[in-house]
């Protein structure tokens, strides 16, 4: 959907956006279509401020395990929007978290659809999982570990933490 600022003026406009968007270059996709509510208000001549929610439904593979998991996202966020060319700044410049929040244009229009496809990619979890608690694959024969105990572990003595294991099982007796 595009959003053109020069038909918000003083006061806040809000806009409901139910969009589908391609991922398909990601590890997940979309349930349902993303859902959003955008609320845009003019703040100075070029300077606009836009805050949103978003809501997502996706289903990807359980980092550790490969099983199908479908995830519930929300994310909540603000931007800035400025109609003029983006500063020049030298190299070794720090930006801060708020020059982060700030989106230059060179055209008095945004396009919901790139705001909302950044916002879900920086909200998806960093480990996507089935459980807290999975424990994944065997390293070595492949065996869901949490269905079954594989028997790779016991059998490796070529490890050099296999003496370790000696001492703690001596430990044991």
């Amino acid at each position: 959907m595009k959003i053109l600022l020069t038909d918000i003026t003083g006061e806040n406009k809000s806009f409901k956006i139910q969009e589908p968007i391609d991922f398909s270059e990601e590890s997940f996709e979309l349930t349902a279509p993303l859902q959003a509510r955008l609320t845009v208000r003019q703040q100075d001549d070029d300077i606009y401020s836009l805050a949103g929610n978003l809501q997502a439904r996706i289903a990807t593979g359980c980092d550790r395990c490969g099983k199908g998991v479908e995830l519930e996202i929300e994310q909540d966020f603000s931007y800035e929007l400025r109609l003029e060319d983006e500063p020049l700044l030298p190299a070794e410049y720090d930006s801060s978290k708020e020059d982060c929040d700030v989106v230059y244009l060179d055209q008095p229009f945004i396009e919901s659809r790139a705001i909302l496809s950044e916002q879900l990619l920086l909200a998806m979890p960093l480990h996507r999982l089935c459980y807290d608690a999975c424990r994944g694959l065997c390293n070595d024969c492949g065996v869901d570990l949490n269905i079954k105990k594989c028997q790779c572990r016991e059998k490796n003595t070529d490890s050099p933490f296999a003496v370790l294991k000696k001492l703690t099982q001596a430990k044991e007796k």
